[in-house]
């Protein structure tokens, strides 16, 4: 889930370590000599290289990118477990020369927290259904065919193809290889922390590396609760019935919004344009009163169809972490046992 990060160090044994000590030389792991920045490259080749950026300043130290087209290759469409993870951080902490305990008192400046969720229809469709986020107060920075994009401060909410963005930064990648992405439609749902270690910790709870790994489960929360605060346009699709009581006036009302959900915007205000005006007040009372109390058994189709994906995908991802652990575990031991 986590991708790109950007993580700051201020412990002077590290930064004169990378910076001045014999590592730059020795290491097989960095591309070019440049004073004030390292690239250390994920010793992958053609499509998949991928690095990550070491920029030094006056008293402190980043490491920024994305961690998971590094461990990956940057044409893959997976997503990083929680155990996947930690083997990516562990093997960048052995290249630079460092302990992993180390790396784990890094603090969090940025972080990137998304999945590259499988559809059945094509991105394009559910992407131009999306309306807005949470509240006003989020701005519609990207409305893109195949992007929408919303920030408020030091926050950032993206939604957009893909495997359409992978395709234009590698260069026609799927031209080459036409049979790279047989699902054809990946929908990549991303939020964007910034603002430093304490506007990270406020919205996470986490602060550091270290935090990050051991708080895995506030990650996912925070991702899945974020993914339920899109709002969708449905007009000119049917909603959806998800009744609670299973009262006959849920029915009746389902098929009064059924009504209403057949109408344009531009034909629901027609129609209202022609009563008097304290009429006008009234009706726009009563839709709204109508609205708050059926929102919570009728849901339209595109946002069940996006919450679904995601909800699947991500009981997919820790399914993968849970055997990825069981591996590790058996591992241990069959490797105690032989030391026995």
């Amino acid at each position: 889930m986590v991708d790109n990060i950007t993580l700051k160090c201020y412990d002077k044994e590290v930064y004169y370590h990378l910076r001045y000590g014999t590592f730059v030389e020795k290491s097989n792991w960095i591309n070019g000599r440049w004073y004030d920045k390292l690239v250390l490259n994920n010793g992958k080749s053609g499509d998949d290289a991928h690095d990550l950026i070491i920029e030094f300043y006056e008293d402190f130290m980043k490491i920024y990118g994305s961690i998971r087209k590094w461990y990956y290759g940057a044409t893959s469409l997976d997503d990083l477990t929680k155990t996947d993870l930690e083997k990516a951080w562990r093997k960048v902490a052995k290249r630079l020369g460092i302990s992993f305990d180390t790396l784990r008192t890094f603090e969090i400046s940025v972080i990137e927290i998304g999945l590259n969720v499988p559809f059945d229809m094509e991105c394009v469709e559910m992407i131009h259904r999306i309306r807005a986020f949470k509240s006003k107060c989020y701005e519609l920075n990207d409305s893109r065919p195949t992007c929408r994009k919303f920030v408020s401060g030091f926050f950032t909410a993206k939604i957009y193809d893909k495997i359409a963005e992978i395709n234009k930064d590698n260069r026609n990648v799927l031209i080459r290889n036409p049979d790279l992405y047989p699902e054809k439609n990946a929908l990549r749902v991303e939020f964007t922390l910034k603002g430093g270690r304490r506007k990270v910790l406020s919205r996470l709870k986490v602060g550091t590396l270290g935090g990050l790994l051991e708080e895995y489960t506030r990650i996912v929360n925070f991702f899945w609760r974020n993914c339920q605060a899109f709002a969708f346009d449905n007009i000119g699709r049917r909603p959806s019935f998800h009744p609670k009581r299973g009262s006959l006036k849920e029915l009746t009302d389902y098929f009064v919004v059924l009504g209403l959900a057949s109408l344009s915007h531009a034909e629901l205000d027609g129609y209202t344009g022609l009563l008097s005006k304290g009429a006008q007040r009234d009706f726009r009372k009563w839709l709204r009163r109508r609205h708050e109390r059926e929102k919570d058994y009728l849901y339209p189709d595109y946002r069940i169809e996006f919450t679904e994906a995601i909800k699947w995908h991500l009981i997919d991802l820790i399914r993968l972490n849970n055997r990825q652990r069981r591996d590790n575990i058996d591992l241990f031991e069959s490797v105690v046992e032989n030391k026995v």
